[in-house]
């Protein structure tokens, strides 16, 4: 291996990581809230209700989801449009929904949470006003 190829490596290494940390923003500005809560919701109807309710409870460790997982619930073009959308390949999108979407749920909080009833966040009067 000669030293432009070390080097290349190298320099390859230092992009991906910086990409690899940049992408939780990347996926929570693209998502947004109504985009997080339908992907939520789409792991929930297939069947991952467990580990969705799992990132939003904070007395609870997250149970993990996997790459397989999120590609079944959501479906190759809902993917395929995530990836394009952020000019990253499908594997990556899908290891780093992976990785990350406990996280991001989580901080999104209950407003995200699919299975929340709809008034979750507003303050009831007692005398009914």
């Amino acid at each position: 291996m000669s030293w432009s190829d070390a080097l290349k490596g190298v320099v390859g290494n230092i992009v991906g990581q910086a990409e690899q940390a940049a992408l939780p923003d990347l996926l929570k500005s693209v998502l947004g809230n109504e985009g997080l809560q339908t992907i939520l919701a789409k792991l929930q109807s297939a069947g991952f209700g467990a580990q969705v309710q799992s990132w939003f409870d904070k007395n609870k460790d997250s149970l993990p989801i996997s790459p397989e997982q999120i590609k079944t619930a959501l479906g190759d073009e809902h993917v395929q449009q995530i990836a394009r959308s952020l000019g990253i390949p499908v594997d990556a999108i899908l290891a780093a929904l992976a990785e990350k979407l406990p996280e991001i749920a989580s901080s999104a909080g209950p407003a995200a949470n699919p299975a929340a009833p709809a008034d979750a966040g507003a303050v009831s009067d007692p005398k009914g006003l």
